[in-house]
């Protein structure tokens, strides 16, 4: 009796099921970042020209990434109906190569955009803190290049499991870098809240605080996930996901922080 040893492919609700789920709950996120958008445009129109920039490159790489992640999804469970062996090993990868790419780069973005920010609010209390910022910056920008790097080596899907340890990096760091940006956050609101005399702005600004927590916890905790979901299930694309969620969380909470800054803060601490 001839007897092979047989493959084991994982079943579609965990991997094409994974990402159409997590795409469905991002397009829903995606809806939300185009009406913060508007809002944002229409009340700050003479905000700073680097937040305003920013809004619109991270709009349009939202719109690429949900555009890839579309054009994936209907290769994979349209044209590949039936046919999930031969799914995760086809030549269409290079879209998914470019999705994940896009995410890569907002995930790292995004958080630059905060230190930036911490920086001009921390410049009124403290010289050095900032600088701590930077430094897990930094670590998070290593490891998403070497990330990129590891992705456009990446033959397919079967072969994603050969960059985890670009994996491990990546979102480790994030979300440790996303603790440090919130926790620095709070502190240096705390501090601009105690030097306001006005009771509105330190109520406006108490709001605020617990907006950044609220946000840092959520970026973190989807960061932890990925993490989590990739060890624990490492045949899966369960992490995959999760992925797609995560930068419409931190494009939306940008988008949120922005909003709320801009009309809680004094002139002199946001420039």
């Amino acid at each position: 009796m001839n007897s092979q040893p047989s493959t084991v492919v994982p079943s579609i609700g965990e991997t094409f099921g994974a990402l159409y789920v997590g795409a469905i709950i991002a397009s829903v996120l995606f809806g939300i970042t185009n009406l913060q958008s508007v809002i944002y445009y229409k009340r700050y129109p003479n905000d700073w020209w680097l937040y305003r920039c920013s809004v619109a490159l991270l709009w349009v790489l939202d719109t690429l990434h949900v555009v890839l992640s579309t054009h994936a999804l209907y290769f994979y469970l349209i044209d590949m109906f039936g046919n999930l062996s031969g799914a995760l090993v086809q030549s269409v990868w290079y879209v998914s190569r470019a999705q994940l790419v896009v995410n890569v780069v907002i995930v790292i973005y995004v958080p630059g955009l905060y230190a930036i920010r911490l920086w001009k609010l921390g410049r009124h209390f403290h010289k050095v803190l900032p600088w701590f910022v930077f430094l897990t910056m930094a670590s998070s920008l290593g490891a998403g290049i070497f990330m990129i790097y590891e992705i456009s080596m990446t033959p397919n899907f079967s072969a994603i499991s050969d960059i985890k340890t670009s994996i491990y990096a990546v979102f480790s760091t994030v979300a440790a870098t996303d603790f440090v940006i919130a926790l620095m956050m709070c502190y240096y609101l705390h501090k601009s809240r105690t030097a306001m005399n006005v009771s509105t702005t330190a109520c406006r600004v108490l709001n605020l605080m617990r907006l950044v927590i609220v946000s840092g916890l959520a970026t973190s905790t989807c960061s932890l996930l990925t993490l989590i979901s990739y060890i624990a299930w490492p045949e899966s694309l369960i992490f995959l996901g999760i992925v797609f969620i995560l930068p419409k969380l931190y494009v939306n909470s940008l988008l949120a922080m922005y909003t709320i800054f801009s009309s809680s803060l004094p002139e002199a601490y946001l420039r």
